[in-house]
């Protein structure tokens, strides 16, 4: 989760800077590619370590596999966007308008 968490603040902090104010969808989807990794090395160990001939288990093993990849995906997700939005929120409220 602390890796989440800097990942999504570091990569909105490049967003800012290159004054690029799109950062909500791309918090979220920097770190939620975790999740994809994750399935790519599920597809990656399926192939040359578990060799799975059967339709079922193959069914079985992808399935459980996307699952988890999607529930890596929302939870890395939602904790690179919620500090990213700590990190903006907090660097906004420091500005001093006059």
């Amino acid at each position: 989760a602390c890796i989440a968490a800097e990942v999504g603040i570091v990569m909105c902090y490049f967003q800012l800077c290159r004054e690029d104010h799109r950062w909500w969808w791309r918090s979220f989807c920097h770190t939620g590619a975790t999740g994809g990794f994750f399935f790519l090395y599920g597809v990656w160990y399926a192939q040359h370590e578990l060799r799975l001939t059967n339709l079922t288990a193959n069914l079985i093993y992808y399935g459980y596999m996307g699952t988890t990849a999607i529930g890596l995906f929302l939870m890395t997700g939602t904790v690179g966007f919620c500090s990213a939005y700590w990190f903006v929120w907090h660097i906004y409220a420091a500005v001093k308008v006059d």
